[in-house]
């Protein structure tokens, strides 16, 4: 049997909280539409983040860019404010993509997605540069200098990748690009933060790194993806993949997070998830519940922001989905249906400031001013040679395994305590098993949707315990395959 113990005194110190720092989303137009900004509201009022990343800042649906008869370059900046001005009203600032490339400005006719984000190189830096200039100074004048000194800007989109960068087989192409868009930031204000390399894997940080040192070119933090499986996409853009472990994605950022940190640079982590494919149903099933909890709890103080891709299923890069769970990456689906991983970002949330400390790593017990928080999981990893769009496609019925026996010292002696547990797993907090086993229509009406909701929500019991003569309280949690409880002790 698991055994969870802590005495509630015994402080490990302020819960660190650099999962909630930044959240993903597709591009800059989707979140300026009504249901995506209506699911970002409900989020910033469950599980706040501090800051969200986007892809299209500069895209034509922006309007940013335009060249005048005389050959001239002009820049409207209004969607960008309507964008920004909505986003700080809800209490999140933007870690602003600088890029892809305007048209207009674009050396060549190179995109990646349904909405067409140009790839290539500017054809005259210096007017690319005028760009940047331009957009900072306009951020500037409207938010003012100390607000902007709290955003960050990164460089470019996964530039060591075929499909975002034209150049993605010269590193010393995206060494000019950051090194004049960086000196351009910093040219308006020493003081606002800029950083990349933004590549996916993991690559190209040390290099970025000695780059910078070499040629005293600007870098404040280091930022870069990972996902946690293996595996491609076919010609029809199909993903084929697996999951390799349940611990890739904290591997590849405890070692570079460590590289990060002798250089006295923070490591940013914009883009992770289970599945690099927006078609993986990983994303929708409750396992991706544990997974991300085992991620963040083996990355605490190896990263300093670690970006969740995405928070909503409405994403275009291949095209608008066309079902309610196709395995799109967000925390809510495109019908606000929230998922499992949704709930374990409240979870999360609901935890007190104060972490206490115990041995058992896939847990956190913390406390408040009224109550002890204990957020537990457990993870198997599927045992299955089959790729994941394949064996999360269908319901995973859970196996019971043993209680976990939770023993808390530092109460009151002989004193009752009421305990509430809510539960994330197979048919708890699991919409996505709920649509598959159910009689629903391939697009749910109003009535099934809201019934899909209502069976997202985690489910809840409650009972009471009694503290020994000691002060010790003991009690045990039933416990499923993949599952997570968050339970929650009053004290008051």
């Amino acid at each position: 049997m698991r055994k969870i113990t802590t005495n509630i005194h015994d402080e490990k110190g302020t819960l660190n909280r650099f999962f909630s720092n930044c959240i993903g989303a597709g591009r800059a137009a989707e979140v300026m539409r009504y249901a995506p900004m209506q699911q970002l509201q409900k989020i910033q009022k469950e599980c706040p983040f501090r800051y969200i990343r986007f892809h299209g800042i500069f895209h034509e649906e922006m309007n940013v860019v335009h060249r005048e008869e005389d050959g001239s370059l002009s820049f409207c900046f209004q969607y960008v404010d309507i964008l920004f001005d909505s986003l700080l009203e809800i209490g999140i600032r933007p870690l602003v993509e600088l890029g892809l490339m305007p048209d207009i400005l674009a050396e060549k006719k190179e995109y990646v997605f349904w909405w067409k984000m140009n790839i290539s190189m500017p054809k005259i830096m210096e007017e690319w540069e005028m760009l940047i200039d331009a957009f900072i100074r306009h951020i500037t004048y409207r938010y003012g200098e100390e607000e902007i000194k709290k955003w960050y800007f990164e460089v470019w989109n996964e530039p060591n990748h075929k499909n975002f960068f034209s150049e993605h087989k010269n590193i010393n192409a995206y060494f000019t690009l950051y090194e004049s868009t960086a000196r351009t930031v910093k040219n308006v204000n020493p003081d606002y933060k800029v950083g990349g390399p933004a590549t996916a894997g993991m690559q190209w940080i040390k290099e970025l790194i000695e780059y910078c040192r070499t040629y005293n070119v600007p870098l404040d933090f280091i930022t870069s993806h990972s996902y946690g499986i293996k595996g491609d996409f076919d010609p029809d853009g199909n993903a084929i993949v697996y999951l390799p472990n349940v611990d890739k994605v904290s591997s590849e950022i405890r070692h570079h997070g460590a590289l990060c940190k002798k250089e006295g640079l923070p490591l940013f982590i914009t883009e992770w998830s289970s599945s690099f494919s927006h078609t993986d149903p990983i994303h929708d099933n409750y396992f991706n519940a544990p997974y991300i909890l085992r991620a963040i709890k083996r990355s605490e103080g190896f990263a300093d922001i670690f970006s969740y891709w995405t928070y909503t299923d409405i994403f275009e890069e291949n095209s608008p989905p066309t079902k309610p769970f196709h395995g799109g990456f967000g925390l809510i689906n495109t019908q606000s249906i929230p998922k499992p991983s949704y709930y374990i970002y409240t979870f999360l949330h609901r935890l007190g400031n104060t972490e206490l400390a115990t041995e058992d790593e896939d847990c956190y017990i913390c406390k408040s001013d009224n109550a002890v928080q204990i957020l537990l999981w457990n993870i198997k990893k599927p045992e299955t040679k089959e790729g994941n769009r394949k064996y999360f496609a269908r319901p995973l019925p859970a196996q019971a395994i043993d209680d976990t026996q939770i023993v808390l010292n530092g109460f009151e002696p002989n004193q009752i305590y009421g305990i509430t547990v809510e539960t994330i797993g197979y048919q708890s907090g699991d919409a996505y098993t709920a649509y598959l086993e159910g009689n629903f229509t391939e697009l749910p009406t109003r009535k099934e949707t809201a019934a899909l909701i209502e069976a997202a929500k985690p489910k809840k019991k409650m009972f009471q315990a009694t503290s020994d003569k000691n002060g010790i309280l003991t009690f045990s949690i039933p416990q499923m395959e993949n599952s997570v409880d968050l339970v929650i002790i009053e004290t008051n």
